[in-house]
């Protein structure tokens, strides 16, 4: 279902189907603002872009038992649409590609994989180094934190590759502070390899 609201909002999906493990969300924001998912998770956007995708943000939930709705959290003036859909996911191994690294969807389960399945900026699904996504200095405690990373920082761009870590399809706009999440895709099979690219 697709719908469009505004401010916060609890958007009803109906019974789930069987065998259903989780919601899959699409957000699209029609101005900008700060954004929550159900499980605390968050967006923000501080201004619109002319390619749209840029607006979005996906993000999918595990199912709770009689869960059929979600509640998006959001400013009473932000205008939002959402997309959402049951989705039954499977947790794979990660792949290793040819120089050993290893790729898949970030988990508890599998931990952090050396390539992280995203989706580009393109729409394309691919992956992005950890190395990439997490780098740079880190808080050392709670004060140095206040000092040294409280200025706002704008979100970066990194490259999205094939499974090889090689072949570049797109970039992925890793959020600023303020928020934003990673986008991935819903399904390990799906996100394409060194051997079977993207169309």
């Amino acid at each position: 279902m697709t719908e469009t609201y505004t401010g916060t909002a609890t958007v009803e999906l109906g019974d789930p189907p069987e065998g259903a493990t989780g919601v899959e969300m699409t957000l699209t924001v029609l101005t900008a603002g700060s954004f929550e998912f159900p499980d605390g998770a968050s967006a923000t956007f501080h201004e619109l872009h002319t390619d749209t995708r840029a607006n979005s943000s996906g993000y999918t939930i595990p199912l709770a038992p009689g869960q059929h709705c979600v509640t998006i959290k959001a400013e009473p003036e932000s205008r939002w649409q959402l997309t959402a859909k049951y989705v039954k996911q499977v947790r794979t191994a990660l792949g290793v590609n040819a120089k050993g690294e290893t790729y898949g969807v970030e988990s508890q389960e599998n931990g952090t994989p050396d390539l992280i399945a995203v989706i580009a900026t393109n729409g394309g699904s691919g992956y992005v180094y950890a190395k990439d996504l997490y780098g740079g200095p880190m808080p050392t405690s709670p004060e140095d934190a206040v000092k040294n990373f409280n200025t706002p920082r704008p979100p970066r761009e990194i490259p999205v590759y094939l499974s090889d870590g090689e072949t570049r399809v797109g970039i992925f706009e890793a959020a600023g502070s303020g928020g934003g999440i990673p986008s991935y895709p819903s399904r390990s099979p799906a996100l394409p390899t060194a051997d079977a690219p993207a169309n």
